[in-house]
């Protein structure tokens, strides 16, 4: 026999052997998939601790998790040329992102807070998707959401309530982000929604009920202006939580939420979300909105944050400021200006701001405010700036607490600057004459009115341009001018946009000699509007009569 002869494997040590491969293979096969699943759940873990660590994250979030919902997509065609879907993945537009940021600094701040906003902006589902996020990722965190009637906070099967909001999201978010033990049909009760893990919870109220459900994280109350007995809700709120935010389109000024929007608040506390900001919308758009509401103060108030809309005898209407804040938009050249500025300075007293702005022709510079009430200081601070501002001239109240400042003027040293001491209570110019024929004496009560006049003068020619460049007809009121005879407001900014609000909120009337007349700070008061101290700054500025050297004073 071949001594290198080997016996082959018996059929049970072939089986043997295919067993043991089969086990081994399976073996790496579960030890692959247990590292597979571990490795998705560290990443699911550090997902999650993205998703909810700060303002940036939740920006991160809703991008990639948060779906919002529109019945109105059903009517428009796909690429295949199918019914789209209704439901939306969130791509946060560059305002929305900056209100997220806004928001969780009021949160975290732990403040009140205010939304004056335009329809339609989505304001509603991102304040909705801010709850859901906390409810997912800071423990215990406790969101409650009102209303002026509890079918506006949760009502099965209607999408615009807020908790079929919250539920749209939280239906299409992945398995892993939800709580470990979280049951739809145990969790997500009527204006109720439980983290089993964390305790984090979303409540709801609605009616004369709000604010007495007790504690909470944060509130907000939506469509704030239309809550009815908002100062009874406000003092249930008080004992409720700190961080209460107030988020709606406008009402006129007979409201809480205009009071608070005006006079109470302070600048940081409020954020503005208006239809030009969303990126899809467009002048067209804008048009043919407007055409479908019977209503004329709707669009005004519902849409362009007017709440002035219903006021007779606005001085300024918004719809003009608007047209201002547009115009080096639609027409550049505007901004192109040799004039030296002329500022204008409204002295604050006690709590109240100083305003300074300069105006250089048509442009008009992001105003400046100063709260320190030592006039001496102010005075030196508005030299400052007129000098920065290459002003020729600056305007000044000399009333009250403005005669501080001129006196801290007389010891100035700014020679190639002329100031002017200005009294808004004293008789107009009698030697400007209007385009019936008329003087400035024969119109006005006082040269305070005048000079409102001529800044209305200004922002109606202004949106009368805008018209034009936009392609309308005179009928529609379009009509070109001069572009020094405008306006450019700035825009974007905090300080801008209180002037811009301000300017829109005072009204004229006319005295017993038929004589134009403003509105005085007692009777703005009485309408809960504090004192317009960015636009009577801004009105300074028209004061074209000649100043005097500081050492002449």
């Amino acid at each position: 026999m071949n001594a290198s002869f080997h016996a082959l494997p018996s059929l049970e040590q072939v089986r043997a052997e295919i067993a043991r491969r089969h086990a081994q293979a399976a073996a790496i096969e579960s030890e692959r998939l247990a590292e597979l699943e571990q490795k998705q759940r560290l990443d699911h873990e550090r997902e999650k601790a993205r998703c909810g660590a700060d303002a940036v994250g939740i920006v991160y979030w809703f991008n990639h998790y948060a779906w919002t919902y529109d019945p109105r997509l059903l009517a428009k065609k796909g690429p295949d040329g199918r019914a789209m879907s209704p439901y939306v993945r969130f791509e946060l537009w560059p305002k929305q992102i900056d209100f997220i940021h806004w928001l969780h600094e009021r949160v975290e701040a732990n403040e009140e807070w205010l939304v004056e906003k335009s329809r339609d902006t989505g304001v509603s589902y991102l304040c909705c998707g801010y709850a859901l996020n906390r409810w997912l990722f800071v423990d215990g965190f406790k969101t409650t959401l009102g209303s002026r009637k509890v079918e506006l906070v949760d009502k099965a099967g209607q999408p615009d309530s807020l908790f079929e909001k919250i539920r749209i999201m939280a239906d299409r978010l992945p398995t892993w982000m939800l709580p470990p033990g979280y049951n739809r049909g145990t969790h997500s009760l009527f204006m109720r929604l439980m983290n089993p893990a964390t305790g984090a919870i979303i409540s709801g109220e609605g009616g004369d009920d709000m604010g007495r459900g007790g504690r909470s994280s944060l509130y907000i109350v939506d469509e704030g202006a239309f809550v009815p007995n908002a100062e009874n809700v406000e003092k249930a709120l008080s004992g409720n939580t700190d961080c209460v935010g107030w988020v709606s389109s406008v009402n006129g000024m007979g409201n809480l939420f205009a009071r608070k929007r005006h006079s109470i608040l302070k600048q940081h506390q409020i954020f503005r979300l208006h239809w030009r900001d969303d990126p899809r919308k467009t002048e067209e758009w804008a048009a043919a909105k407007e055409a479908t509401l019977s209503d004329p103060t709707a669009w005004a108030s519902e849409y362009e944050i007017d709440y002035s809309a219903s006021l007779e005898g606005v001085c300024i209407p918004a719809k003009w400021v608007d047209a201002a804040k547009r115009i080096a938009t639609l027409d550049p050249l505007i901004m192109v200006t040799n004039q030296r500025a002329v500022a204008g300075l409204d002295v604050g007293a006690g709590k109240a701001k100083s305003v300074f702005i300069a105006r250089a022709g048509p442009v008009v510079q992001p105003p400046k405010a100063r709260g320190d009430p030592d006039t001496i200081g102010t005075a030196h601070w508005a030299l400052d700036n007129a000098e920065k501002a290459n002003a020729a001239q600056l305007n000044f109240d000399s009333v009250g607490v403005g005669v501080g400042v001129t006196s801290a003027m007389k010891h100035a040293d700014r020679r190639k600057l002329k100031v002017k001491p200005v009294n808004v209570g004293d008789a107009p110019n009698d030697r400007r004459r209007w385009e019936d024929g008329r003087t400035s004496d024969e119109m006005f009560g006082n040269l305070k009115a005048e000079l409102w006049w001529l800044a209305r003068v200004a922002f109606q020619r202004t949106y009368q341009h805008v018209l034009w460049l936009e392609g309308k007809t005179e009928d529609q009121g379009a009509k070109q001018h001069p572009l020094s005879d405008l306006i450019a407001l700035p825009a974007g900014d905090t300080e801008s946009d209180t002037l811009a609000s301000q300017l829109s909120l005072v009204r004229y009337f006319k005295n017993e000699k038929g004589k134009i007349v403003i509105e005085k700070k007692v009777e703005l008061q009485r309408r809960g509007v504090k004192s317009p101290d960015y636009a009577e700054a801004f009105v300074l500025t028209f004061d074209d009569r000649r100043g005097f050297n500081l050492d002449n004073l």
